[in-house]
């Protein structure tokens, strides 16, 4: 007998801001490792140093009580790797709690129970902080925990630092070769729209189809990003271009994907009145809530008040400068301090964090040697190195710095939207197709065989209007669907 699925339009799942003034109980918000994250596997009473690995992976805080001066989480579907290899070492999964207390002299206490898998064991371990000191502002997440349950022979540690951040989407300055991945994917084009976890998500083809070019249809590279409403992609390119329907596309316009120019880099720059009219270049934008468009530029330009507009600054198009390189590398230490490095990539996060990457490394006093393609935060830490936001594509070599051009960050920390809705939905196969319309700028689906759950994700995360999700399939033959938003 033919089974098919059954859905409800009516089952649609949006994300709230995690502020005390809008969180909710049960709001949940993925949080990714970051650089700086590692595991320890220690032997107290044997005469060996400490094995101490780099980890990665993520993990989600759900909100179950907030009084305002107290916040208490259920840790959720955590999932690490620890190792330098190909291959995990190390794989930690399990739930805790996560409490966070006071206002002025900020209190917080994390458990965690977990399974530690390697290459022979399962250890079951039970983790608590080592302080309740804070040293990150939330919603950053930094804490120390040891194993409470531990051996003489073996116990294990965990540092971790962590971002709300579901998703890092990037471009690179050079192509590579992935070797996790058959050809002709495996080829990666530095015009290709890149995710931390692994995949393309969408290749440039995709992103420039739309733009009347003649074929074929060359890769023009992708300079910088943004994800806006109803998914739509706002780009550009690095150099000019001709469309049969556009006309001359220079390299600092910004495009969309649905085939339009939004603005002219001239039109960005106006309100700054400059001195000529020549192309700056357009490297990284964002369109904030407002309308106002920031974004950086590719060369300096001169206007008419004397005033220089740095290649390192994030301009608005209001005519402001919204903030300087100065400013955002005031907790670096750059040893040449007055030089300008440039700005190639930038995101505000919804806490007024900035995550940036520069035209040019810098040696820091602090950090050591900063790659061009390194992933930076205004707070003076290294989010990722190339290498780290590329490790889930394994480049055939991960030694070089292929670049960050492009970079737009998926993340539950943004003001609430109305909720989305399904428009169309049809089967085929094992598989639902769905349409629908919302505010957000990316979408994901998650599919449950009863409305109690398990819900579990149905789709990647994606700027689509659209999409395939495998039918999900519970008691009787039904299946529920709804809808997420960021």
């Amino acid at each position: 007998m033919k089974r098919g699925c059954i859905w409800s339009a009516g089952l649609l799942w949006w994300v709230t801001a995690l502020t005390p003034a809008a969180a909710q109980v049960g709001t949940r918000v993925g949080y990714t490792l970051l650089e700086g994250s590692y595991f320890v596997d220690d032997c107290p009473i044997c005469d060996r140093v400490p094995v101490q690995l780099p980890m990665r992976g993520t993990f989600e805080l759900v909100l179950k009580q907030d009084t305002g001066y107290s916040a208490q989480y259920a840790v959720r579907s955590v999932d690490f790797t620890a190792g330098t290899g190909p291959s995990p070492d190390y794989h930690v999964t399990g739930q805790g709690t996560f409490t966070r207390s006071g206002e002025v002299a900020v209190q917080q206490n994390m458990t965690l129970s977990a399974q530690v898998r390697d290459a022979t064991t399962n250890h079951t371990a039970f983790f608590t902080n080592n302080t309740p000191d804070v040293e990150q502002p939330f919603p950053l997440l930094q804490v120390d925990l040891t194993q409470t349950n531990g051996t003489d022979f073996q116990s294990f540690r965990l540092h971790l630092f962590a971002a709300p951040v579901w998703e890092i989407w990037f471009s690179t300055a050079k192509g590579f070769t992935s070797t996790n991945r058959f050809a002709p994917t495996n080829q990666i084009s530095p015009g290709d729209l890149l995710s931390n976890r692994g995949r393309v998500v969408k290749p440039n083809s995709e992103l420039v189809s739309r733009l009347g070019l003649m074929p074929p249809v060359p890769d023009l590279g992708l300079d910088a990003v943004a994800v806006q409403g109803h998914g739509e992609i706002l780009f550009s390119i690095p150099a000019n271009t001709f469309s049969e329907t556009l006309g001359l596309l220079h390299h600092g316009d910004l495009l969309s994907n649905r085939g339009l120019v939004v603005k002219r880099n001239y039109e960005l720059l106006q309100a700054f009145e400059p001195l000529s009219s020549s192309d700056a270049g357009l490297d990284g934008v964002q369109v904030m809530t407002d309308g106002q468009i920031l974004f950086s530029i590719q060369s300096d330009v001169s206007n008419i008040y004397g005033q220089t507009l740095s290649r390192g600054d994030i301009l608005s198009d209001h005519g402001t400068v919204y903030m300087t390189q100065q400013e955002l590398l005031a907790h670096f230490q750059p040893t040449s301090s007055i030089r300008d490095f440039g700005l190639k990539a930038f995101c505000i996060l919804p806490s007024g964090e900035v995550w940036f990457s520069v035209q040019e490394g810098f040696m820091d006093g602090q950090l050591g040697p900063i790659q061009a393609g390194d992933l930076l935060s205004s707070l003076g830490y290294r989010v990722f190195s190339n290498a780290a936001l590329l490790a889930a594509f394994a480049p055939a070599d991960p030694s070089l710095d292929y670049g960050l051009d492009a970079l737009f960050v998926v993340t539950d920390t943004q003001s609430p939207k109305p909720p989305p809705r399904i428009t169309s939905s049809s089967q085929s196969g094992g598989y639902m197709h769905l349409g629908w319309d919302g505010e957000g700028a990316v979408f994901q689906v998650e599919t449950a065989p009863s409305l109690s759950g398990p819900w579990t994700p149905g789709s990647e995360i994606v700027p689509d209007l659209s999409g395939d999700s495998p039918c999900a399939m519970g008691a009787g033959g039904r299946g529920f669907y709804r809808l997420r938003q960021w």
